[in-house]
């Protein structure tokens, strides 16, 4: 995209890096990653991380980003599961706003896309089925 400077696209960059991590976490059970410290001490790291590049990111720039950024600050109070909530609703998010933005950057073609959610397949009841048969 034209018009990202040089510490915009260092800012992105670092925001997707840390946060294919994060959404890497988000892909395995709530309960077992946070019933494990290391889990929970890697998804705070990391998205840690990813506050820290979107502090670089500059206020024109973050504008034009459709983003939930008030989840992307800081907070002292921050329990395991608001962790949680970041990692499985704000990343994904994240990841498809921002790597547009860096598609022709040379770093862009190790980047992760989120698969998108399908919806759950209907199922048939025997009742639906046997009345068709009937017909």
């Amino acid at each position: 995209m034209p018009g990202l400077t040089a510490r915009d696209r260092a800012a992105t960059l670092a925001i997707l890096e840390n946060a294919q991590w994060v959404y890497a976490l988000g892909r395995y059970p709530k309960k077992q990653v946070l019933d494990d410290e290391i889990d929970v001490k890697m998804l705070r790291d990391r998205i840690g991380a990813m506050r820290k590049a979107a502090q670089d990111l500059s206020p024109a720039q973050r504008k034009k980003i459709d983003l939930p950024w008030a989840r992307l600050e800081d907070d002292p109070d921050e329990t395991p599961d608001m962790l949680w909530t970041v990692a499985k609703k704000v990343t994904p998010k994240v990841l498809a706003e921002l790597r547009p933005l860096v598609s022709d950057a040379p770093e862009a073609a190790f980047l992760i896309s989120p698969e998108p959610k399908k919806p759950a397949a209907k199922r048939k009841t025997k009742k639906a089925t046997a009345a068709r048969k009937k017909k």
